[in-house]
């Protein structure tokens, strides 16, 4: 009778015990699922935190450069609307050249303007996060041999863009829309900052891990004290001012490179030119 109580009580016992480390689990599989959600939140909390900083920092130079940056085509607006003013009242007929000329003048500071708008409304929606991430299968290859070809129609010079790959071509997974917008930027400039000189280069390199998208030119160059601020907005280095710009297109090819989980970074040598690497994961 002893042992049969005996082996009650064992039994009793190890459902206790088994009972309780059920429960233990339970408890600890709740703990970890609570703990990776509260690691989720500080994440996105911190991510929203930088974004916001991100987008203060953005306001505050909009407003540190916007009078400089609009001043002198408002400045070639108002002249030019006066001179027009003035041509009219003239006693003697003036003839269409010289109102042609002032037109002219009043719509490229009005396209100079426009641009720094559509610039600067553009990287306010991609740090604010209002830009969709639609990733799909694209093959880069013949992404890229298209945009070849759209470049290769729109240049009055003659120069073309060369394409080179390297490794054994895999499809991946991005977003076709935010990679286009990032590759006409970044090529573009290549054309723009190295006029006159050999052909830019777009080049894909297949890794097992990665694939770099390089776009490089042989152009000018930018000085080394500089490359740190190069896509800081509306940051201009000091050898391009003479070139039309607005100091915000490789602010708005990082964001977009982010948005499509990539990475891009830069190297440069005065007077011999520049290369941009965007990576992605494989």
């Amino acid at each position: 009778m002893n042992l049969e109580l005996l082996e009650k009580a064992r039994k009793r016992e190890k459902k206790a015990r088994i009972e309780a480390e059920q429960l233990l689990e339970s408890k600890s599989i709740e703990l970890y699922n609570s703990m990776q959600k509260l690691a989720v939140s500080n994440k996105e909390l911190e991510e929203s935190l930088v974004r916001e900083k991100e987008l203060g920092l953005l306001k505050s130079s909009f407003i540190m450069v916007a009078s400089h940056q609009f001043r002198t085509p408002l400045a070639v607006i108002q002249s030019n609307a006066e001179l027009l003013v003035l041509l009219q009242e003239m006693d003697e007929k003036q003839g269409p050249e010289k109102y042609a000329t002032v037109t002219a003048r009043i719509k490229d500071a009005i396209s100079k303007m426009t641009a720094l708008m559509d610039d600067v409304l553009t990287l306010g929606k991609l740090t604010s996060g209002a830009v969709p991430y639609v990733p799909e299968e694209l093959d880069l290859v013949e992404f890229c041999n298209r945009l070849v070809q759209q470049f290769k129609l729109i240049q009055k010079d003659g120069a073309i863009l060369d394409f080179v790959t390297e490794g054994e071509p895999y499809k991946m997974h991005l977003d076709a829309k935010l990679l286009e917008h990032t590759l006409s930027n970044l090529i573009s400039n290549a054309f723009k900052y190295s006029t006159g000189k050999a052909n830019p280069e777009l080049r894909i390199h297949y890794k097992p891990t990665e694939v770099v998208i390089s776009v490089k030119d042989y152009g000018m160059g930018i000085p080394e004290g500089e490359q740190l601020h190069l896509f800081e907005p509306f940051f201009r280095a000091d050898n391009v001012t003479e070139i039309q710009g607005t100091g915000l297109g490789l602010s708005i090819a990082k964001e977009y490179v982010e948005v499509n989980k990539g990475t891009i970074s830069a190297k440069s040598i005065l007077g011999k030119g520049s290369c941009f690497d965007i990576t992605f994961k494989h």
